[in-house]
């Protein structure tokens, strides 16, 4: 007790209450103050260490000194005055009570002031970054995050991303909603953790759409929750059990989509134009389950060999499945190109074709199977198998894109057959179109800066092909190697160069880099080289050594992909009889004197031309 007495005549009580309070208000000011000159955040942990241990010598020094009207004195030399005077007390009284007004004080105003924008992570690319910046977020817009699989098997993942998906078509159609595309949404698969608010900021929405499925034998459980992410509030929620059917997962996908609307209108009071229309496309489980499972195959353009088995599967349970005819054509003009056959070119043209066909057959509005037929058609014409209408072809593209806005791929292939004929603008316009409804949809990212480097951008095309590859947009072996080379890229260069479909096991990767920084050099001796070590390889349907090739001087080669043939590097090929044959033999010609020559080709006489 003589201790205790001891330590609140010398006021140790107070000066703790008082550095305390203190303590607390330093640290309300810095956590407001140091990020606004971007201090590390370890300033404050160690300010907070700091204040945490100043409190020993603080208490200290209250047992050994005293203030006093005359100043600061020693206990010791305290006299009997001094030792009854509340002076210290009182001061010490008055300076926590006011220390306490102004934390209260600073805390209510930080509290109740808006919330400053959240730091961008890195996994934000600069360019989703600066789009964000600039996008106005409406009140009548939605992301559909990909459902979770909760079934007991964990193997329905498929499933679970079609039910998403098919709720966000739904969506899309319903006007004057704006719809996060499926891309940039099932982006953020497994990233849950990041919270809604921070998934709805980076996608520009406001509102977000998450569930889980749960397939278990012939049951069917759906769990889903519609969040307004801006109040951190549900609008609404629901669980749907029912009996596994088509019937019930078409009916379940509509009642979603509807109660979404609804809420949205009921909360935002606000008239959405349209009603939501989801038609059901098969009332065959186990074809719909089939395409589901292809779909996803098809969208990640990975193990299209499975998926183009799983789409006949589902055919033949339903021959009138028109989903599935689309998709199956769809996969025909891209399996070749990604190596996922032993089959001709030509037999898949064929079976696109008919599968096209058959589709259109059904729907004639079928976006995806006019789009699919189309690019075979324009397949052909690149490689010169057949020879077709590039007029007729790309007017059925843009048919496509009419019928279906969203349609990623029909405005991909559009964009290609637009390149081929040298309307860059038009066809960098039309990938810029294609990356709005589908940010994360790696063939249009890479073509976007293809036609950037074509039109004399190399910064722009070089930054937009770093921000797609940071953003994991861009998985393929496919790269431009004369950005690379242009921005002195070596490394990488080779690295690329040596995928499995360059030049693998090539010995003179370095000398290819050096005559792409030198391409009006003379580069006969590599190219000879090069030439004969191809013809020890076995043919390739994925390879893309032509690109490599043709701009060292193999003008006898077919380009690739034509699109590509306007880029400086083509320069020298521009110039051959090669490439005036090719744009003849092409149809390029018969579409330039129907509709005009590109900006950089001209006419010579009435037979010829000539392209800088």
């Amino acid at each position: 007790m003589k201790l205790f007495a001891e330590l609140k005549r010398r006021n140790v009580f107070r000066v703790a209450l008082f550095y305390v309070v203190s303590a607390w208000l330093i640290i309300e000011v810095a956590e407001t103050v140091l990020p606004l000159f971007d201090v590390p955040d370890g300033v404050l942990r160690g300010l907070v260490v700091l204040l945490v241990i100043g409190l020993v010598p603080a208490l200290g020094l209250s047992w050994i000194y005293e203030i006093t009207p005359e100043g600061i004195k020693r206990d010791a030399d305290l006299s009997a005055a001094d030792l009854q005077s509340p002076h210290t007390g009182r001061k010490l009284n008055w300076a926590t009570l006011a220390v306490a007004v102004l934390a209260i004080g600073f805390l209510a105003v930080d509290r109740m002031s808006p919330a400053p924008p959240r730091a961008l992570t890195p996994e934000l690319s600069a360019s989703t970054a600066t789009a964000a910046a600039g996008t106005e977020v409406l009140d009548a817009s939605i992301a559909v995050l990909p459902f979770t699989d909760l079934s007991p098997g964990a193997d329905q993942e498929y499933f679970s991303d079609g039910m998403a998906e098919e709720i966000l078509n739904a969506l899309v159609r319903v006007k004057g909603l704006k719809v996060a595309s499926r891309t940039s949404s099932f982006g953020f698969k497994g990233q849950e953790s990041l919270g809604i608010q921070v998934i709805a900021e980076r996608l520009s929405v406001r509102h977000v759409l998450e569930g889980s499925v749960r397939r278990a034998g012939d049951n069917l459980r759906i769990t889903a929750q519609l969040i307004d992410a801006r109040v951190d509030r549900h609008l609404w929620s629901d669980t749907f059990d029912r009996p596994l059917t088509a019937e019930n997962v078409f009916a379940i996908q509509e009642e979603i989509a509807s109660a979404i609307v609804a809420a949205l209108v009921d909360s935002l009071g606000i008239e959405i134009e349209d009603k939501v229309r989801l038609a059901q496309p098969t009332e065959n489980l186990t074809a719909y389950d089939m395409y589901l499972r292809a779909r996803a195959r098809f969208q990640a353009r990975s193990a299209l060999d499975e998926a183009d088995d799983l789409l006949r599967q589902a055919t033949e349970q339903d021959p009138d499945f028109v989903n599935a005819w689309e998709l199956r054509a769809a996969v025909q003009t891209v399996i070749f190109e990604y190596g996922y056959t032993q089959i001709s070119r030509d037999e898949h043209e064929r079976r696109g074709v008919e599968f096209a066909e058959r589709a259109l057959a059904l729907e004639p509005d079928s976006s995806m199977a006019l789009a699919a037929l189309a690019n075979l058609r324009l397949l052909a014409t690149d490689k010169l198998l057949r020879r077709h209408d590039l007029g007729a072809i790309i007017r059925d593209l843009e048919r496509a894109v009419e019928l279906d806005p969203h349609n990623s791929s029909a405005l991909n292939w559009l964009g290609g057959a637009l390149g081929h004929v040298g309307r860059l603008e038009d066809a960098l316009q039309t990938f810029g179109r294609c990356i709005e409804v589908a940010p994360r949809f790696g063939p249009c990212a890479e073509n976007h800066y293809e036609i950037l480097w074509a039109l004399g951008r190399p910064a722009e095309a070089f930054e937009n092909m770093q921000e797609a590859l940071a953003a994991g947009t861009v998985v393929s072996e496919y790269g431009n190697l004369f950005l690379l080379a242009h921005f002195e890229e070596q490394t990488a260069f080779m690295v690329l160069v040596n995928q499995s479909r360059w030049l693998p096991g090539w010995h003179r990767q370095r000398d290819i880099y050096e005559a792409y920084r030198d391409l009006d050099g003379d580069h006969s001796e590599l190219l000879a080289e090069l030439l004969e070590f191809q013809r020890t390889k076995p043919a390739d349907a994925g390879s893309y050594v032509a690109l490599l090739l043709v701009p060292l001087g193999a003008f006898d080669l077919l380009p690739e992909y034509p699109m590509l043939v306007w880029g400086p590097e083509y320069a020298g090929y521009r110039r051959s009889p090669q490439f005036r044959r090719f744009m003849r033999d092409s149809g390029a010609l018969d579409y330039w004197r129907e509709h005009g020559y590109p900006p950089q080709c001209r006419p010579l006489g009435a037979e010829d031309f000539a392209c800088d």
